[in-house]
């Protein structure tokens, strides 16, 4: 650990590198006396110290003064040294305000359709600095990541199903409801909005509820409010791959809205007549992560997420 005393002797040492240089560049004591806004004689003092405490004669005290090939090779190295310095203290300074560092940022597929790409966008564009690392994980693979520490941030649809411990928290970053996917040759494309009523006889891709349960569990409540029980379901994890089942003639199918970016050929997106259910699209990260970056991410976020 540094002691006070060390850093002390530090700055000290610092002190006597930026007084050698101001007289180097001036070859004046008087003049650089001024540039560095104290008395001559204190400075002409701390010269000579340097000297010996270098065991080398930096000047050859002439009118004007002349740097010694040993006082030409520290200059360089002072230089050097002072530029190092200022390059670490505004690092740090960076760091300190978010605008310097790296944040691992975990998402799941349909937020990566949604929100996502435009908050990097505008992450970027104000924090070039930052590193991102983006990790693509299910939500409940999210969950333990966050825990873990394996990331910093977790973006995806909540559901009620995840048991947030104490050291997660959360925030709302936006709202979307669910859409109608359907082959497009399917009888009722023309429809400007569909009841999903009209649907009894289809047979529905649906994501599994032992993983994808920011979806399945939406979905399910919404069976249950207009009483209405799919005549077949069929399971699949992934986005794309739902589109591409329905664009094949498997079934149809309820995504999230984002769902409408992915210009799939083969399928049409529609709206309901009934009210959907409204899913959430969240923020998840450890309570105890003070990252100034952290900070800076969440407060993008809630930018972008206030626009849509």
């Amino acid at each position: 650990m540094v002691k006070s005393k060390e850093i002390k002797e530090f700055i000290w040492e610092l002190r006597h590198f930026r007084y050698f240089v101001a007289v180097a560049e001036t070859l004046n004591f008087s003049r650089a006396a001024e540039r560095l806004n104290i008395q001559q004689p204190p400075l002409s003092y701390q010269i000579k110290q340097l000297e010996t405490e270098l065991e080398s004669q930096l000047f050859e005290r002439k009118r004007p003064l002349i740097l010694t090939e040993a006082g030409q090779h520290f200059l360089e190295e002072a230089r050097l040294i002072l530029a190092a310095v200022e390059r670490a203290i505004e690092s740090t300074l960076l760091v300190s305000q978010g605008k310097k560092g790296k944040l691992t940022v975990g998402f799941n597929s349909s937020v990566s359709n949604s929100i996502l790409p435009e908050i990097i966008k505008s992450f970027r564009a104000s924090l070039p600095d930052v590193k991102l690392i983006l990790q693509e994980h299910p939500a409940y693979r999210l969950i333990e990541a966050l825990s873990t520490q394996q990331v910093d941030i977790g973006l995806m649809h909540w559901s009620a199903s995840y048991h947030l411990d104490k050291s997660l928290a959360r925030e709302l970053i936006q709202e979307e409801s669910l859409v109608l996917v359907l082959p497009e040759n399917h009888p009722l494309v023309n429809e400007s909005e569909i009841s999903i009523k009209s649907l009894a006889n289809e047979s529905f891709i649906l994501p599994p509820s032992h993983i994808s349960y920011s979806l399945a569990e939406p979905i399910a409540h919404f069976w249950q409010q207009i009483e209405f029980i799919p005549k077949e379901t069929q399971e699949a994890t992934l986005m794309l791959t739902i589109l591409n089942l329905v664009a094949g003639g498997v079934g149809v199918a309820l995504l999230p809205a984002n769902v409408k970016n992915i210009q799939r050929k083969g399928v049409v997106y529609k709206p309901l007549q009934e009210a959907t259910p409204i899913l959430q699209i969240v923020a998840v990260w450890r309570d105890d992560n003070l990252s100034p970056v952290l900070k800076r991410f969440l407060e993008v976020t809630k930018i972008v997420g206030a626009k849509k």
